[in-house]
């Protein structure tokens, strides 16, 4: 008897590489919910037969997107002939949005929808950055 520990419903032994889910053919209602909590529903995915692979194409959810905004200033001040400063100043992700990683896809944990499922824990990117520097140029 295959084992269904970490959604290996075919048996093949391979944990690395869980097995995909069936497509539900009876779940209705939005597939993407878009929330933080709850990306997609699992509810739209049924297990798979025991010795089975599921029928859920590879790759088939999408992510949330990725937006970043950096922004840098540069003035040059000319003290004598030789001699310059060089002020700047650098904004990373300015617009400081959110940059959510992907959700969890592990749908299934033993025989019974995990309770992580669809659900985004961190964040891709950092947070507003700004780094000011001074270089004199002699």
């Amino acid at each position: 008897m295959a084992s269904r520990r970490f959604s290996v419903a075919s048996g093949n032994g391979n944990t690395f590489n869980p097995d995909r889910p069936n497509v539900n053919p009876n779940f209705q209602g939005p597939l993407h919910i878009g929330s933080v909590d709850k990306w997609f529903d699992p509810a739209a995915y049924s297990l798979p037969t025991l010795g089975t692979w599921g029928n859920l194409g590879r790759g088939v959810l999408d992510g949330p997107g990725l937006a970043e905004l950096d922004f840098s200033v540069f003035k040059t001040t000319s003290i004598t002939e030789r001699t310059s400063v060089l002020f700047r100043a650098e904004f990373f992700n300015i617009t400081n949005r959110a940059n959510f990683n992907l959700p969890n896809p592990i749908i299934f944990s033993g025989n019974t929808t995990s309770p992580s499922a669809g659900k985004i824990t961190s964040t891709t990117t950092s947070s507003r950055q700004i780094q000011l520097g001074i270089k004199l140029i002699f």
